[in-house]
């Protein structure tokens, strides 16, 4: 009885260890770091910090994963977000503020987006200059495209001085203003990064000027604001003096799921690649760890953490949870052979049990037949032929009857009493017939 019983427990056991298998298997599989075979990342439009910087990120993606990067122009933080969002593109460039984060993750800042409020200097058209923003009330101010964070920010500016209402809020690039021979649009909000190859190209003209903000009152009364300066002939003649204003972050997003793989890159991309040289106003990693973000992708965390990222045990430790269910599905693999290496060996000893059982019956059979033939023989050469028989019976059986579960068995012990008593009846009667 025990024996069935340990057979459907082992049955059982490998059952569920091959289950185990197969589940740890697709677990790994659904689950491990993956990267797209063609990495889109969204930017904005063409000659602006965020297309630049995303050229820049893509040639590195592209040297690190042998694999394509492109880099997708769009309208802005809004169309990026909708885009990551709807699987479009992998990675984007949004605008700290401007769009919801909702089914996203924070990869890292990037850099600060500053808002400077472009006017003309000396107006053509005989109207007084702006020096201030009441006076922007009644003209046309381009804001930037709908959708991007260049009009979000500017619309909270234009919220905070009560003008939202009260000027034309043109959405064309702000480069418009030195295509404007009617001198149409007053001024541009431009929300951006000091280092814009455009705004260079419209301030170095030095037909415009930049107006300060209630830098703190905005810094106090929008969250994702921070108070600013933009120093004095940052663009010469452009400012001639410091300008207090605010800035919003730059973030590199994807998507809450997006693989720790791809976001490790990134990172990799943007601070130990050459992206710093291209631009200097890039965060550095310690002022990017410090700014601690909300929905902060959970690789990142890592990434920053100064005492486990350069430890070899945390990267064994981190490289072991990474592949647990595939270790796991490992384990069970090589438990799973063992057994049916085991079964079979197991199968191949019962068989050659059942084989050398059968043939000991037929040695013992024989050695009967033996027994019975010799009972009315006296003649001393026949009797010797029978006690060579039984003699090669015995010595057949011991050389090829080798299974050792079978030599402990009691029929074994009998057939060897039987031949050992069986040759000494022989031998007697060969004795006392000679005599």
């Amino acid at each position: 009885m025990q024996r069935p019983i340990s057979r459907i427990v082992r049955n059982w056991f490998a059952w569920l260890m091959a289950m185990v298998l197969v589940g740890s298997l697709a677990v790994w599989f659904i689950t491990r770091p993956t990267l797209p075979s063609r990495i889109l990342i969204g930017t904005a439009v063409r000659g602006g910090q965020y297309h630049e910087e995303g050229l820049r990120i893509a040639e590195a993606l592209e040297r690190r994963t042998g694999r394509d990067a492109e880099v997708v122009e769009t309208s802005g933080s809004e169309e990026n977000a909708e885009k990551l969002r709807g699987g479009e593109i992998d990675v984007a460039i949004v605008q700290a503020g401007s769009v919801s984060l909702q089914g996203l993750a924070i990869v890292t800042p990037l850099h600060r987006d500053v808002v400077h409020v472009i006017v003309r200097k000396a107006p053509d058209d005989g109207s007084p200059p702006i020096r201030s923003f009441s006076d922007l009330a009644g003209r046309d101010v381009i804001v930037g495209k709908q959708g991007s964070g260049m009009r979000r920010s500017a619309t909270d500016v234009l919220e905070h001085y009560n003008l939202l209402g009260e000027v034309t809020l043109s959405g064309t690039h702000f480069t418009e203003l030195l295509k404007d021979p009617d001198q149409k649009h007053a001024a541009a909000i431009v929300t951006t990064g000091v280092e814009n190859g455009d705004l260079r190209l419209v301030l170095e003209t030095g037909d415009f000027d930049l107006l300060p903000l209630d830098a703190l009152a905005l810094d106090k009364r929008y969250r994702h604001f921070e108070y600013y300066e933009i120093p004095s002939q940052l663009w010469p003649p452009v400012p001639t003096r410091t300008v207090p204003t605010v800035a919003a972050s730059a973030l590199v997003v994807v998507r809450e799921n997006a693989s720790s793989r791809l976001v490790n890159l990134l990172l990799d991309s943007i601070f130990e690649d050459s992206l710093p040289e291209y631009f200097s106003t890039l965060f550095s990693p310690q002022e990017a760890r410090s700014l601690t973000p909300a929905r902060l992708h959970p690789m990142t965390r890592k990434y920053h953490d100064p005492f486990g990222r350069y430890g070899v045990l945390h990267t064994v430790l981190e490289g072991l949870a990474a592949g647990k269910e595939l270790l796991f599905a490992l384990g069970a693999a090589i438990y799973l052979v063992w057994d049916r290496w085991r079964r079979i060996k197991e199968r191949e000893s019962q068989r050659q049990i059942k084989e050398q059982k059968s043939r000991l019956d037929t040695y013992l059979e024989q050695t009967l037949e033996i027994e019975r033939a010799q009972m009315d023989v006296f003649d001393p050469t026949q009797l010797q032929r029978f006690l060579d028989d039984v003699t090669d019976i015995k010595l057949k059986a011991l050389s090829r009857l080798t299974h050792e579960d079978l030599r402990g068995d009691r029929t074994f012990a009998i057939f060897l009493m039987q031949c050992a008593n069986l040759i000494s009846k022989i031998q007697l009667k060969i004795i006392n017939c000679t005599k």
